[in-house]
């Protein structure tokens, strides 16, 4: 086994070597409620905002995150004001957290209908409310120029927020269920990607204007293809397609048998054979039983085992249930395309995470971007949104991700790292996205993990999650060489690629 030091945290060794993967510093910032949205601000990374469940805000220091936070905003229902503007948060859950690009002073949050632009060097006060009349599922800025926030919004449209005068710009529709993530591409400003409830991921580029300009295909690769058939016509079409003497035709014979008349004709009876048969066939056969026995009541003894089952019982046949549930969905791929009118489904089921791996525009041999796209279908796919049709050699591999139609933050790391960053449950995942492989597993939360996020050099991960607890993971010393004094929570066999339990 090779060993891994703190230092060479960047590279591989970090996380895929014999090194070990310890928890930093635990902090729970907003007291009791859960963590619903974190991000860190990417020019120095020292300030890291959290937000939470009852609408409330912080900012804190990243090197000392069990220290106090540098600025706490309560949220508006914690003294019943409504959302509005002023030096209070959101009223409700924080749904979107995101700093400017190459900035640590502006960074925006969505909750309700209403986006607010801060200052982190005076958080006092909002620096500009938009109230935006539709729910904020998710927010992606550009410095642009100008800066422009993009927003998903619950009325099935992304709009684009002009940040100096606070007005929408722009709203792009396209979506037929309410786009739930929402990233700008890494080389430029000109490529927006959103993903939704309807299982499509749209590229937008806001200066073409509100249409979208494709939907990513799971099966653009394919060489033989099944062709799209057309949507078939309606009868007003079919009308104008034919000629003057077919339309007359098909009025006289109209006419002729009375379709559209009012005029009610008494029942004629034409054949007198079925009514007159002594056929026995179904007699005494009960309405809806589609037997020929006469009815009786049900004797399966299901019933009564599911009535003389325990309740401890009960629960674990539920849980089993719900496990053969989420191990079916891993089965199951995108619908394909049948008409040339329909749009191209990335996943089976909602999209709720979008990311541009950090970095991940310097790839010298593939795309100038990578997208990845998470659904609850649980699988993670892989893209060249360029081009829209899969990328690399591990185009999909699958994750244990929520199942509920709810924005997820995951985290990646691109360049040779390659890592890629899931809440399962009450873990933190990784995984290597080259080949699919779970790397390791860690376990440190009590409640559900919301959100993750990634600093650069992919030496510490910041997890966040339901127990309100705020977690700096990090990749530490080897066995072999002198371990900090921390708490190992797992480390990685490099021989067996197994992650060990807790210490």
């Amino acid at each position: 086994s090779t060993s891994a030091t703190l230092g060479m945290a960047a590279s591989e060794g970090g996380w895929r070597a014999d090194g070990e993967v310890s928890l930093g510093v635990a902090c729970q910032p907003h007291g009791g409620p859960g963590i619903s949205r974190i991000a860190v601000e990417r020019r120095i990374q020292r300030v890291v905002a959290s937000g939470a469940e009852d609408g409330s805000l912080r900012l804190l220091d990243i090197r000392s995150l069990a220290g106090p936070p540098r600025a706490a905003i309560a949220g508006c229902c914690a003294d019943g004001e409504g959302g509005g503007a002023g030096g209070k948060g959101h009223d409700g859950r924080i749904e979107a957290l995101s700093w400017l690009p190459d900035d640590n002073r502006l960074f925006v949050s969505g909750g309700g209908s209403c986006l607010k632009v801060w200052d982190a060097s005076s958080p006092s006060d909002c620096v500009l409310p938009v109230d935006l009349h539709a729910t904020i599922k998710g927010v992606a800025l550009t410095v642009g120029p100008p800066p422009v926030a993009a927003v998903a919004l619950s009325d099935c449209t992304v709009r684009l927020v002009d940040l100096r005068i606070g007005r929408a710009v722009n709203t792009m529709q396209g979506h037929t269920q309410p786009p739930l993530c929402i990233a700008w591409g890494a080389s430029n400003a000109n490529r927006l990607y959103s993903g939704g409830k309807d299982g499509t991921v749209r590229v937008w580029d806001p200066r073409m204007g509100a249409r979208s300009l494709f939907c990513l295909d799971p099966y653009g690769l394919e060489k033989d293809r099944p062709l799209l058939r057309k949507s078939e016509k309606s009868a007003e079409e079919l009308d104008k397609s034919k000629s003057a003497f077919g339309r007359v035709r098909r009025e006289e014979v109209e006419k002729l048998l009375g379709v559209g008349s009012t005029r009610v004709e008494p029942y004629h009876v034409r054949s007198f054979k079925n009514m007159l048969s002594s056929r026995t066939n179904n007699m005494g056969r009960a309405p809806g039983t589609g037997g020929g026995q006469i009815w009786s009541a049900p004797t399966s003894s299901g019933l009564a085992v599911l009535a003389d089952l325990t309740e401890q019982e009960r629960e674990q046949r539920e849980r089993w249930s719900q496990g053969c549930l989420e191990r079916e969905r891993h089965f199951l791929d995108p619908p394909r395309r049948e008409f040339e009118h329909e749009a191209s489904c990335a996943h089976r089921g909602a999209v709720i995470s979008l990311t541009v791996p950090l970095d991940g525009n310097v790839n010298r041999k593939g795309p100038r971007n990578v997208l990845l796209s998470c659904g609850v279908d649980g699988k993670i796919r892989s893209w060249d949104p360029e081009r829209g049709t899969l990328f690399g050699k591990k185009q999909v591999f699958d994750v244990e991700c929520w199942t509920q139609e709810q924005a997820l933050q995951i985290a990646a790391h691109g360049l040779s790292e390659d890592l890629c960053f899931i809440p399962e449950k009450t873990f933190l995942a990784a995984y290597c996205m080259r080949s699919g492989e779970q790397l390791c597993r860690l376990e440190a939360h009590t409640g559900t993990v919301t959100c993750a996020e990634a600093l650069t050099g992919c030496g510490r991960v910041l997890s966040a999650g339901a127990d309100g607890r705020l977690l700096c993971w990090r990749a530490a010393l080897s066995a072999a060489a002198e371990a900090p004094a921390e708490d190992v929570i797992a480390w990685i066999d490099s021989e067996t690629g197994s992650a060990s339990q807790a210490r």
